[in-house]
């Protein structure tokens, strides 16, 4: 809840970088280790990190149909896209190599994409879109109930489709479901584009994890993931172009 708030309050750019951060799928793998192993959470993290490919191509969609479409135009066509990628992802077997090389190819693919909405500054006005309660209740209800079922169908389904469930972004759908039609669909498509750079960093944070779980214990394997997260997108803070006093911002309500 406090991520969100702070996405919405503080704009496209820090919202971006905010909401790519693990806040969903990071309880569902600290709730994932207190009832599996380490070799359960080290194959799930594999292959959430090879789905996380589906979110660069649900971002894409989403940042490429925002502007001037109403939400179920523009969220429809993006969670079919995750679906299609997900789906095969999660029948197929992974290395970290050939996940890392699926990863690159998609976010790269749509950096290039979305380059124009990312060159399109725009910066915070003096209103904000203040977070409502029942906009705070939906998401934390979404989080809430997006990790008791992961970890309800974990046992079920086993370590590499539980990686993939694990892997939807719900906290990116919630989002764009209760902004779109608060500040728009050009802010929206900004948002979604930056997003694409921020969300590549929490695939890095799952092979992180898969990496290091083993050979460090679940707790400070996750420490060790979390880390590369924050930093990476820290990273892309200090990266991103300081707009001009003269540029517009954004008109929210």
């Amino acid at each position: 809840m406090l991520a969100s708030v702070l996405a919405e309050l503080l704009g496209p750019v820090w919202g971006a970088l905010i909401v790519s951060l693990p806040v969903s799928a990071g309880p569902a793998y600290v709730f994932m280790a207190l009832e599996h192993d380490t070799d359960f959470v080290a194959g799930a993290a594999l292959n959430g990190f090879a789905a996380n490919a589906a979110t660069g191509l649900f971002l894409t969609v989403y940042a490429l149909r925002a502007s001037g479409r109403d939400l179920g135009s523009t969220l429809g066509p993006a969670t079919l896209a995750w679906l299609a990628v997900a789906i095969p992802v999660s029948a197929a077997s992974w290395t970290p190599l050939t996940a890392l090389g699926l990863n690159a190819l998609v976010y790269g693919a749509g950096a290039v994409a979305t380059r124009q909405a990312v060159r399109t500054s725009l910066v915070r006005s003096a209103v904000v879109a203040r977070p409502r309660p029942v906009d705070l209740l939906a998401r934390a209800t979404a989080v809430a109930l997006f990790v008791a079922v992961v970890l309800a169908v974990s046992s079920a389904l086993g370590p590499a489709r539980t990686g993939v469930v694990a892997a939807f972004p719900v906290t990116l759908t919630s989002t764009f479901v209760i902004l779109h039609r608060r500040i728009g669909g050009g802010a929206m498509a900004r948002l979604a584009s930056i997003a694409i750079r921020g969300v590549f960093g929490f695939g890095l944070a799952l092979l992180t994890l898969h990496l290091t779980v083993q050979a460090l214990g679940a707790a400070a394997a996750l420490c060790a993931a979390l880390l590369v997260s924050l930093i990476y997108s820290a990273g892309l803070l200090i990266l991103q172009r300081r707009p001009s006093p003269k540029e517009p911002g954004i008109v929210t309500r």
